[in-house]
């Protein structure tokens, strides 16, 4: 059956099981990637601000306590979005009249006030020791905010660039917030509470934002439908959670092992290494409802997969290689003496950026495809294998080996990948001619910067600098095809 949408200001035909697929508008993606791309730049810069004053006013063990308790909260977030949004953005962006919203609010705050209400027992027992329960009881208000935030029916009908600003102003704000009050380790507990503002006045922002806009055709508040949607979600459900062990399942067993001061050390480095998810983020949020469409047309289904894959190793390679060449510069410039060791974990984590960003264009486009089970399987062996390595090598090599497992994952999950795409015949491409480019060009820079004299040390920024312009011009270059037509053509 034939519908009606909306995309790109024009009523054409599509939708769900329609043979007329819409095809992807590219001046909107070129506008949102650019858009959010800025945007979650510009908030990386307010974030790097925010993280040097708190590491440098509170030190690697206050910050190993918080960042204990976030990871652990990580975990309960799949509780109150077991796949639910997902699915929800998948069928806005292929029927903009989808009643879904409000049935996916409803089960998640009945699924929020539960994990709250978990959490603030765990905490009034205080078995995790006095400061980290009395965290889990402040941070656990943040989860009510995940279930209202409202972001994902905005990136369903595309609505990326106002958002994007709101949610930099916001995340800007956070920093006058901490100065009259975070002055020291003993402030920990303000730094938890106030960091709430910004996911709390965010999830404000994306209702008055539908609302305002009419983005919802109607609100179906009620539980009709929960067990469709909730089979419909599980796996993707199961894939995040599995993909939460790979963002926490280290930092929660070496704070185990190590303490508080080695969690402090590590999630440091690694949050460092994640900053480059504003990349990711921003080609996800702007491809998600053309791949979405795309499904029922291969040609352009594999042309908007190549695509993808090329921007991203030609966004991932990069970053690893200039990580990897002066990060320890970096950390030691912002952070301090007190995270040198961050610094050393952070050059060789960002091995681990590559490798993500492969494998975001080779496993987690089959979610907007309608494969999530597959994605789900594929992440499932690599979080079950990044558990059985945690759990034998970081008692052994503390973070470092959180590091080494992080990187072993990673490329299991891409083999993982290669291997589903070829064997269920999902849209397959040649994937060598795609990533070979950037590889070789990130791999000669990196080693010419770390092949400079050590005189060069204080001098690191230029090398980065030149790094930065050689692998830009190389991007424009063998990429010129794909950017010139996101630039100047239209659907």
């Amino acid at each position: 059956m034939s519908e009606t949408v909306v995309v790109g200001g024009r009523a054409v035909a599509g939708g769900i099981g329609s043979r007329g697929v819409v095809a992807p508008n590219r001046k909107r993606i070129a506008t949102n990637v650019l858009s959010l791309s800025v945007t979650y730049l510009l908030g990386f810069l307010a974030t790097i601000g925010i993280s040097i004053y708190v590491r440098r006013i509170l030190g690697p063990e206050a910050v190993g306590q918080v960042n204990w308790v976030q990871a652990a909260l990580g975990f309960g977030a799949i509780l109150i979005n077991p796949g639910l949004t997902t699915v929800g953005q998948r069928e806005l962006a292929r029927d903009r009249k989808a009643d879904l919203p409000g049935l996916i609010v409803t089960l998640q705050t009945l699924l929020a006030a539960l994990a709250v209400a978990v959490c603030l027992v765990c905490a009034a027992l205080g078995a995790l020791g006095r400061v980290r329960s009395l965290l889990l009881a402040i941070q656990a208000v943040g989860l009510l905010f995940v279930a209202w935030n409202l972001g994902w029916v905005l990136q369903a009908h595309e609505r990326m660039v106002a958002p994007s600003f709101a949610n930099l102003a916001f995340n800007a704000l956070q920093l006058p917030l901490f100065l009259p009050f975070v002055h020291g380790p003993a402030d920990v507990y303000w730094y938890a509470g106030l960091g709430l503002s910004y996911p709390g006045l965010m999830a404000l922002f994306t209702v008055w934002y539908v609302a305002r806009h009419r983005l919802v055709a109607a609100w179906r508040i009620g539980l009709a439908g929960a067990r469709a949607l909730l089979a419909e979600a599980w796996p993707l459900a199961l894939a995040q959670g599995a993909g939460l062990v790979f963002l926490y399942a280290d930092t929660l067993i070496l704070g185990v092992t190590d303490g508080d001061e080695a969690v402090g050390q590590y999630s440091t480095a690694y949050r460092l290494m994640m900053v480059s998810a504003f990349v990711t983020a921003s080609l996800w949020n702007a491809y998600f409802p053309v791949l979405a469409r795309s499904r029922e047309a291969p040609a352009q289904a594999v042309r908007l997969s190549r695509e993808y894959l090329g921007l991203l190793a030609w966004s991932g390679f990069p970053i690893a290689a200039l990580g990897w060449a002066v990060g320890r510069h970096v950390v030691a410039m912002m952070y301090g003496p007190a995270f040198a060791e961050a610094g050393r974990l952070f050059e060789w984590l960002c091995l681990a950026v590559a490798l993500q960003f492969v494998n975001h264009g080779l496993s987690q486009i089959l979610v907007p495809w309608g494969y999530g089970r597959i994605q789900f399987r594929i992440v499932a062996w690599g979080a079950v294998a990044n558990i059985a390595a945690n759990l034998a090598i970081i008692p052994l090599w503390g973070a470092w080996g959180a590091v080494a497992t992080t990187i072993g994952s990673e490329a299991l999950v891409l083999v993982l990948g290669l291997s589903a795409r070829r064997r269920h015949d999902i849209f397959r491409h040649p994937v060598l001619p795609l990533i070979v480019p950037p590889l070789l060009c990130s791999a000669a820079v990196a080693l010419a910067i770390a092949a400079l004299p050590e005189t060069w040390d204080a001098r690191w920024w230029a090398a980065l600098a030149a790094g930065t312009a050689v692998l830009a011009l190389c991007l424009l270059w063998f990429e010129r095809r794909v950017i010139g037509t996101l630039l100047h053509r239209g659907a």
